[in-house]
């Protein structure tokens, strides 16, 4: 029995202003019994121009609110950004619960109005190069989430992602807090999900990608731009996974021995790394 209905893989992309319509985000959903189709904003609508049909990050933060206050729906969304920092660094920064790290984050970095070159020139910072312990152990091809002299764009750059992202998070985790809004942060709000919350998950499309059952091009994502294949990696791989009942271990993550499990619960976890 699927244990959600809708399935939302985003692409994320650290490039330009959080107002910017910029080619490095791209929204996939997809559902039990249908085909993934590729999301545009609500801009797209009235307008024949092709730049219309791209998002910026404040978009993509506002539709995403919208659905997960609204959807009859329930979903789970994997985004393409770190949830978290490496615990080394979190230690220097005297953060010891994510809610902390989230405050902490969107003071310092304010890319939900900056570009993040204007935010790395207003904060204080100090670059490493540290991984959290799913980066070392499970994925060691991915770059680390805080290297932030990595240039956005470069293959691998996923550090602007998650500078640019994790504001936004803050927001939708503030409605969470005062709102009631029915939304899980996976593994931070815990390994077991209530039921009928959605779930917001850090997704790795190159590690779906080798894992897929369908073949991509059955659903024409010979088509879809380098963006938009990430994002439907993500939205396909979790709706195959719970169609074959097989999604549920991935969040439940029994294999971590009990230290590994409390380390999850501030650095975070990538969904699919067992």
């Amino acid at each position: 029995m699927p244990l959600f209905d809708k399935y939302i893989g985003i692409d994320y992309s650290g490039a330009d202003k959080p107002r910017s319509k910029i080619k490095g985000l791209a929204v996939v959903q997809s559902s039990q019994g249908s085909a993934a189709s590729l999301v545009y904003p609500s801009t797209a609508q009235h307008s024949a121009s092709d730049k219309e049909r791209l998002w910026s990050r404040e978009e993509v933060y506002f539709w995403l609110r919208n659905q997960l206050l609204s959807s009859q729906e329930r979903m789970i969304i994997g985004i393409d950004h770190g949830l978290s920092y490496p615990l080394s660094v979190l230690q220097q920064l005297e953060l010891n619960q994510w809610d902390d790290f989230l405050k902490w984050s969107n003071q310092t970095w304010q890319t939900t109005r900056l570009t993040m070159k204007q935010s790395k020139d207003q904060a204080h910072y100090t670059n490493s190069t540290a991984k959290r312990l799913v980066e070392r152990e499970f994925v060691p091809s991915t770059k680390s989430v805080v290297d932030l002299d990595r240039v956005s764009g470069m293959q691998g750059a996923v550090s602007y992602s998650t500078h640019t992202g994790l504001p936004w998070i803050y927001r939708l985790r503030y409605w969470q807090k005062r709102h009631g809004m029915n939304i899980h942060f996976w593994p931070f709000n815990g390994k077991i999900i209530p039921e009928h919350h959605h779930v917001i998950v850090e997704g790795y499309p190159s590690l779906y990608k080798r894992r897929m059952i369908t073949e991509p091009h059955l659903f024409n994502v010979s088509t879809y731009s380098e963006h938009e294949r990430d994002a439907y990696y993500i939205a396909e791989w979790m709706r195959e996974r719970d169609q074959e009942d097989t999604l549920a271990p991935y969040l439940a993550l029994p294999t971590l021995s009990p230290a590994e499990d409390q380390l999850s619960l501030l650095e975070g976890w990538v969904l699919g790394c067992l």
